[in-house]
């Protein structure tokens, strides 16, 4: 069956895990979190940095060695059998379907509070995804220099917003202070939706030229996005006190407006815009590239594996995933589907997806000491926060349970007949 065009090279794909990673979660948790912990704050956010490093080493030796489009549904699947690997990506599946219309919609909301104008709250989310749609009806590698520009954009105003704080507020030392251990676990579990994201970018692997330099990529991202948070951190401590009612929903407009005056609330709608719509835009590919992939395994409709002669773009996924998200991006912004449900499922999902892959990872890499390790650190990592996250989460693993009764289930019927998977690794 057909693959994809190999035509990411290593700087297009950092960028590319930077849109993926940095969306709506910058928009509010910083502020959420410095609201709650004070000073403090600045403790869960350390924590998930180091914590979420094995669950990436776990992807990025997954995506050097395994580079298919269907991401954790092959690893999981080439690890455990079809109807973990279909359950793994109809689950993915659901979680962009719902995360990406939310990450529209909450740029949605700040566009439309900035500008006055309540029509943008639905205006803008369709307009951002049919320009993703667009664009990765383009191909990969359009897509990608989209998000080049659209990332040092945003990097740029984040980091000239913070500094400008510092230099004019000066440095606030972090908080030694721990906090109680209850309200700083929920502000952990919160804060560990920033740190998700390199799960949706290994969709994309297949298209990269070296995967050898998948690694790398994972590191850089990670380091960037670590940075970029420390600094928005830092900068509000400096600027903005803890009681603020504004951080509970316009943290960085808070921010700007202490450094930059009357330029911040310009230059906060600026960040926004270029943040959810480079986030989209890689979201929509990767998403794209995951029904393609699950297509091309025989887990959903055949139709979308098909992919343009010229240059090997799955364009009839990239049209289907871009109508339904609209879809649900209006539904969401005019209230006939709760927002709020859209977050939390997606979110849940996202770090069961963690979890199948560390999984994945551990059953493939074998037996050694590296192996051994990395698997027992990610079992921390993921036991903790599914106990620490509660309900919702519990939920998310149970739906994947039910999902995977389904899927085997359905899998021992004689009648059943399905196509030999072939990924782009084999």
């Amino acid at each position: 069956m057909s693959g994809l065009q190999k035509s990411l090279g290593g700087t297009v794909g950092t960028f590319l895990a930077l849109s993926t990673i940095l969306g709506s979660g910058m928009m509010i948790l910083p502020g959420t979190s410095y609201q709650d912990l004070g000073r403090s704050a600045w403790l869960p956010w350390a924590v998930a940095a180091v914590s979420v490093i094995p669950l990436l080493y776990c992807y990025a030796w997954l995506g050097r060695r395994h580079p298919s489009a269907s991401g954790v549904a092959h690893y999981s699947e080439v690890a455990f059998g079809r109807p973990v690997g279909r359950s793994s990506g109809l689950l993915a599946t659901l979680a962009l379907v719902a995360g990406i219309p939310a990450t529209a919609i909450t740029g949605g909301r700040y566009v439309a509070q900035f500008a006055g104008v309540p029509s943008l709250a639905w205006i803008f989310p369709v307009a951002v995804l049919a320009a993703a749609t667009l664009i990765g009806c383009l191909g990969a590698n359009v897509s990608g220099k989209v998000q080049v520009a659209l990332v040092l954009a945003l990097f740029v105003l984040v980091a000239c917003t913070a500094l400008v704080a510092l230099g004019t507020h000066g440095v606030e030392a972090p908080s030694t202070a721990v906090p109680p251990l209850g309200q700083l676990g929920s502000v952990l579990t919160a804060v560990y939706v920033a740190f998700t994201g390199w799960e949706t970018v290994a969709f994309t692997f297949e298209e990269h030229k070296r995967p050898d330099a998948i690694p790398r990529i994972f590191a850089a991202s990670y380091v960037i996005v670590v940075a970029l948070y420390g600094l928005v951190l830092l900068g509000l401590f400096s600027a903005v006190s803890p009681g603020d009612e504004a951080l509970d929903d316009a943290p960085l407009l808070r921010l700007a407006e202490r450094s930059l005056g009357d330029l911040g609330r310009p230059v906060t709608l600026a960040l926004v815009v270029a943040a959810i719509t480079a986030n989209v835009c890689a979201s929509v590919l990767a998403l794209s590239r995951l029904v393609f992939g699950m297509a091309r395994s025989g887990h959903l409709p055949a139709p979308l594996a098909r992919v343009r002669d010229r240059d090997a773009n799955p364009v009839t996924s990239v049209l289907v995933v871009g109508a339904v998200l609209t879809v649900i991006a209006l539904l969401g912004s005019t209230g006939v589907m709760s927002f709020e449900l859209l977050f939390v499922l997606s979110g849940g999902i996202y770090f069961v997806l963690y979890g199948l892959g560390a999984a994945s990872y551990a059953k493939l890499a074998g037996p050694g000491g590296t192996p051994r390790a990395v698997t027992a650190l990610c079992a921390v990592t993921v036991v903790a926060v599914t106990v620490l996250a509660g309900p919702p989460m519990w939920w998310c693993w149970a739906l994947f349970a039910a999902v995977w009764l389904v899927t085997a289930a359905l899998a021992r019927r004689p009648s059943a007949t399905e196509p030999e998977y072939e990924g782009a690794d084999r």
